[in-house]
């Protein structure tokens, strides 16, 4: 029981201490945006709402909750723009609705305490913490060693490019959750239910992004082996089908495809369309009406059978695939190499679980390579303005579990350790610098394009937020900018969120290294 009771306390104040350094580091300003002011540069260019991505899901959610439309205002379509479409002489979203709508309670509970755009964006925090608990769930039921699946689940969280995401509105943190639930319900638990609900998360995945059903296909697909039983015999094959699994997969599938489809018509007005599809309005012109700024006008009309129709599967290319590769893999641009090296030591763990458990080995490396090959065919691979590879979230969680089986397997080995410490050291100082400024990075083609009209050299890399902290003194830290920016410069402020993480990483390493523990406990 004193055992247990020990195990309670630490892990509550892993938790705590985890929710202490997200808070510290959310964006944010005081107050609730209104229509009036929220096309301000205050919550636009230099505030919160500094790319259209978190634009857009917001004016979503600002829309339904304060106008009681899905369609928005010509302030809110503003606002959205370049992320927002038009159909049917009206502004609607661009983006899946469902974080739109996870979002809005955190929206209602901080616009009541002054502070609603930082409430939404708290839910996100809240989905990161979750992530780096099933994290450390599926890789203790993979045979890590707890103390290695606690780092590995730290790593992911604030030494990736995930920290400068579970801090602003994005989908990648909950597209993540979905992923890492529906793995660890497979791990956990037996029978049809478990697979039910991978199925309703499959479905509800697209919902959130629609590339998602790509990520989540292979984790459906092996749930099937739950229902279609193979057994083998010298000369016979014998399938048996649990004739429940059908229906049960059918109706659990059928829920978010309702909602789906239901937004679609409410938004759209028609059931079918996706939002992705629709035309966007890159800009608004004074009198609200929407153009594309890049599109020559000519004086005779395009024929319809001439214009080209935007589709789903038209955004991925595979002549793309090598150049994307590269980008989010080595490019100084969004590279793993200069971002988050220290996941290069994931590798390390790949023997162990192939031992270990093949079929979860090949569900794994189904998600990373789905996640990898699709964006690296993606029109944009960069992710817009941003910082670090945003798409690769996902993959960074897989393989941080992995990263965990490394540490376990190799933990005695000094050698390994202190060429982990010394990259998780320069990975944190990267992450959080990203997580404290700004993701506001051009791809590199941009920051050319750029420097004629800025008359300045445009950095393309997380160089760029180390001039946004120390040259311009600045943080879009909700709690530097309202309570502390008057004390102490923005520099100071990133180390005295960056020493706590060095210093628990360092104590997490130590305890890992000198501990006794079980390897291959089950949690």
């Amino acid at each position: 029981m004193k055992k247990f009771i020990q195990n309670i306390l630490i892990n509550l104040s892993l938790l705590f201490f985890v929710g202490l350094i997200l808070a510290l580091a959310i964006r944010g300003i005081s107050g609730n945006p209104t229509e009036q002011d929220i096309n301000d540069t205050k919550w636009k260019d230099d505030g919160p709402f500094e790319l259209s991505p978190d634009r857009g899901r917001f004016a979503l959610m600002y829309s339904l909750m304060e106008n009681k439309s899905f369609q928005f205002s010509l302030p809110v379509a503003r606002f959205a723009v370049p992320d927002v479409a038009y159909a049917n002489g009206q502004y609607v979203s661009l983006f899946a609705p469902a974080l739109s709508f996870l979002i809005a309670p955190g929206y209602l509970i901080g616009k009541y305490f002054g502070i609603g755009q930082v409430g939404s964006f708290a839910v996100i925090s809240l989905f990161s913490i979750i992530n780096l608990v099933l994290i450390r769930a599926i890789a203790i039921r993979l045979g890590a060693n707890k103390m290695a699946a606690t780092i590995a689940g730290f790593v992911f969280l604030f030494a990736t490019p995930a920290f400068s995401y579970a801090v602003s509105l994005y989908q990648h943190h909950v597209s993540t959750f979905l992923i890492l639930f529906s793995i660890y319900l497979l791990m956990r638990w037996k029978g049809l239910w478990p697979v039910a609900l991978v199925w309703l998360l499959t479905a509800f995945s697209i919902t959130v992004d629609n590339p998602n059903f790509v990520f989540m296909a292979p984790i459906a697909i092996f749930s099937i082996s739950r229902i279609i039983l193979l057994k083998t015999s010298e000369k016979i094959i014998n399938f048996e089908f649990k004739i429940l699994g059908g229906p049960l997969i059918f109706f659990a599938a059928i829920i978010p495809i309702t909602f789906f489809l239901w937004f679609n018509q409410m938004s759209n007005g028609d059931p079918l369309k996706l939002s992705g599809t629709l035309p966007a309005a890159k800009e608004i012109d004074y009198q609200g009406k929407p153009f594309d700024p890049r599109v020559q006008i000519t004086k005779e009309p395009v024929p319809e059978s001439q214009k080209k129709q935007k589709t789903a599967s038209g955004f991925f290319k595979t002549r793309n695939i090598l150049n994307g590769f590269y980008l989010h893999l080595a490019s100084s641009e969004r590279g793993m190499v200069y971002y988050t090296p220290v996941l290069f030591l994931a590798l390390l763990g790949i023997p162990a679980i192939r031992k270990q458990n093949q079929d979860m080995l090949a569900i794994l490396l189904g998600v990373v390579g789905a996640n990898v090959l699709l964006y690296s065919m993606w029109g944009d691979p960069w992710g817009g303005w941003a910082f670090g590879s945003r798409y690769l979230i996902p993959a960074y969680a897989i393989l941080s579990i992995f990263l965990a089986l490394a540490l376990s397997r190799h933990r005695k080995n000094i050698f390994v350790i202190i060429i982990f410490f010394l990259l998780l050291t320069y990975s944190l100082s990267v992450n959080t610098l990203g997580a404290l400024t700004t993701s506001r990075i051009p791809p590199k083609g941009e920051a050319k394009a750029l420097e004629p009209i800025s008359g300045r050299q445009e950095k393309f890399s997380f160089d760029r937020d180390i001039d946004f902290l120390i040259k311009e003194d600045k943080s879009k830290s909700f709690i530097y900018q309202t309570y502390v920016s008057k004390y102490i410069p923005a520099w100071k402020y990133y180390f005295l969120v960056l020493i706590p993480l060095i210093s628990a990483a360092a104590l997490l390493i130590i305890l890992l290294r000198f501990k006794k523990g079980e390897e291959n406990v089950q949690d």
